[in-house]
């Protein structure tokens, strides 16, 4: 099967979070055909194992917003076409060419939410470094941000809405202006740490000046940040408006460019004719876990994170290719491959 039309079944087949079970099926059989066989664990993730050592996993959940799927030239346009179901194509792209796989693989559920599929694999995961493939535009990420997720209730006073008062949405937005001048936002050498403000919400049906307005915060961490740190400052402001619930605090990591992983797919990169660059990956991603469990984990795959989750989200079939030659070339590289193992 070639990229297009691995990727067009791959796009047919909705997948939001927490409703796998079609494209695992679909990803599982088509893996079991080929000859691999295949685990699928209690919580859906679907496990090729080669050598356990090293990983390289993807996920291959979306999230729930649905983009109509065409082709422009060589772009497909797709929910996920870039995240990250132009790295599942990839991988099962690269199983069709091969006959021994020398790392292990994960197609892990749940990402786009609550990260529960990486959580369970992890659990019995012995691993020492691993690839997590994710949209980079084909560069390889050793620094990976952290972030935090925050959300808010903030008040005001009720009144009708013929009074020019100072209601909860106007306290909202001075709040956040007051977290955006904080000093914890750095400058950093691949992106900058800083805070948006994702959601708000106020329902006001009367015409009233309204008495509390909800909402959600993300913000980036440098690796070199302490993510508790920072939200800490962030409450203190919020706690001055209303009350602030945090969902998610994680802390970055960077791993050093001496490191035997880097070395490793530096080669592979190189190997599969595209140019080899470091650079940072500002979103969350499966590589946080990985990184907790002592693993070190590098990011790396096709498509341009910008794009991913709006509405023009699309793939350069050609980068799936180069991604797939990569993973081939990996493979040769592991065969054989143990802790010491040198370039």
């Amino acid at each position: 099967m070639h990229a297009e039309k691995m990727l067009m079944q791959l796009l047919s087949i909705d997948s939001p979070s927490k409703s796998e079970e079609e494209i695992a099926k679909f990803i599982s059989n088509f893996i079991r055909n080929i000859g691999f066989d295949v685990i699928i664990d209690e919580i859906g993730n679907v496990v090729v194992k080669g050598n356990e050592k090293i990983v390289v996993a993807t996920h291959i959940d979306t999230i729930k917003r649905k983009i109509k799927i065409r082709k422009e030239g060589n772009k497909i346009y797709g929910t996920g076409a870039c995240d990250a179901k132009a790295s599942v194509a990839s991988l099962l792209l690269f199983l069709q060419k091969i006959k021994k796989l020398n790392f292990t693989i994960a197609f892990l559920c749940d990402e786009e939410e609550d990260a529960k599929g990486s959580e369970s694999f992890l659990k019995s995961c012995d691993a020492e470094i691993a690839v997590i493939m994710e949209p980079t535009s084909l560069k390889l990420c050793n620094y990976h941000a952290g972030n935090i997720e925050a959300i808010f209730e903030v008040y005001g006073e009720e009144m009708h809405g013929s009074f020019c008062s100072k209601n909860a949405i106007e306290n909202a937005i001075e709040m956040f202006h007051k977290i955006k001048k904080l000093n914890c936002w750095k400058k950093g050498k691949y992106f900058d740490s800083c805070i948006t403000l994702h959601e708000i919400i106020c329902e006001n049906p009367f015409y009233l000046n309204p008495k509390v307005c909800k909402g959600r915060l993300e913000a980036r961490i440098l690796a070199e940040q302490s993510a508790k740190k920072v939200a800490k400052e962030i409450e203190n402001v919020a706690k001055e408006y209303g009350k602030v619930e945090f969902k998610e605090i994680w802390n970055g990591f960077e791993v050093n460019e001496k490191e035997e992983i880097i070395k490793i797919c530096k080669d592979a990169i190189e190997k599969a004719g595209i140019r080899f660059s470091l650079d940072g990956m500002p979103s969350w991603t499966d590589a946080i876990r990985f990184n907790e469990k002592g693993i070190k984990c590098v990011v790396f795959g096709p498509g341009n994170l910008k794009i991913a989750h709006t509405e023009k989200e699309y793939i350069d079939l050609k980068e799936i290719e180069m991604a797939t030659n990569f993973l081939f070339n990996l493979n040769e590289i592991l065969d054989g491959y143990h802790h010491s193992f040198q370039l």
